[in-house]
């Protein structure tokens, strides 16, 4: 049973907000092999008083799950937070069990490192979503990075750190399209949940003319239980936090298992799917 925390800027729910992270945590409430531990927030997609608030009220609306929601950082550079201190805690009653899904930008995980030098040691593994090799389009639009870059010098602490990290950066993210096809799979979800699917797909199709969005951040959530989907990648991340105010990555090749891992693949964009819609099926949405 793997133990997960989930440090998110999730916004499911709010008007013309992302919907990935709460994507991401319906998959995890899915899996039967994944034990969430708690859930950390993040400013990211909104503002930290939108991200807390939505998430806390995701959480209680579902009911009986036994968990707390801790609220985070809210700018770059903020001190330590309740997600904060609930990290480091949890780290250290568990050292060498929790794995931490990091879906946004990742102030809370620096924070937790200032609170006990010993963090990144207690933690089994970092897995996360952000940064680009170089600028992407989405349809007609270029579209800025929005996680490493939110806060560059947690990036930079958290990808030279001395526990396991693997990155999903935003070139393979856009292997995994969402489209209107997908959506119509999906009527064993509430009216609410597909009403906010739906909107984010009319948005795409609005402000980028494509019929499809990315699903960013369920890479990272589904590598916790499936890593051989992805090619294996070790890097060495050389970029500096100035690299890092827009989230440009500066990868080099290193040996197997040092470094960073950067998959650049989905080996089975269909069994991807394939086991993101079984765990929604199973989630009390």
């Amino acid at each position: 049973m793997e133990q997960i925390i989930f440090d998110c800027d999730n916004t499911l729910g709010l008007r013309s907000k992302e919907i990935d992270d709460g994507l991401a945590f319906y998959y995890l409430l899915g899996r039967p092999d994944i034990k969430l531990m708690g859930i950390t927030t993040t400013f990211g997609n909104g503002t930290i008083d939108q991200v807390y608030t939505q998430t806390t009220k995701m959480v209680t609306d579902l009911g009986d799950l036994d968990f707390p929601v801790k609220r985070g950082a809210g700018k770059r550079f903020e001190g330590p937070t309740p997600a904060a201190h609930f990290l480091a805690e949890m780290a250290s009653e568990y050292p060498g069990k929790i794995s931490i899904l990091a879906t946004g930008p990742l102030g809370n995980l620096r924070a937790a490192q200032e609170l006990d030098s010993n963090f990144f040691h207690n933690i089994k593994q970092i897995v996360c979503m952000g940064g680009y090799l170089h600028p992407i389009q989405v349809g007609r639009r270029q579209v800025n990075e929005l996680n490493l870059s939110a806060d560059p010098e947690a990036a930079h602490l958290v990808l030279n750190a001395p526990c396991p990290v693997t990155l999903m950066n935003a070139q393979i993210c856009l292997q995994a399209p969402f489209t209107w096809e997908d959506l119509r799979k999906l009527g064993f979800w509430s009216r609410n949940t597909r009403q906010a699917v739906r909107r984010w797909l009319i948005l795409h199709g609005v402000f980028c003319g494509i019929g499809n969005f990315y699903l960013w951040d369920l890479l990272p959530a589904v590598y916790l239980s499936y890593p051989e989907i992805f090619n294996e990648n070790w890097i060495s991340i050389r970029s500096t936090v100035e690299d890092l105010e827009d989230g440009t990555l500066s990868p080099v090749v290193v040996e197997s298992n040092a470094g960073v891992n950067m998959p650049a693949l989905i080996k089975d964009f269909e069994r991807f799917k394939d086991i993101l819609f079984k765990a929604w099926r199973e989630a009390p949405v």
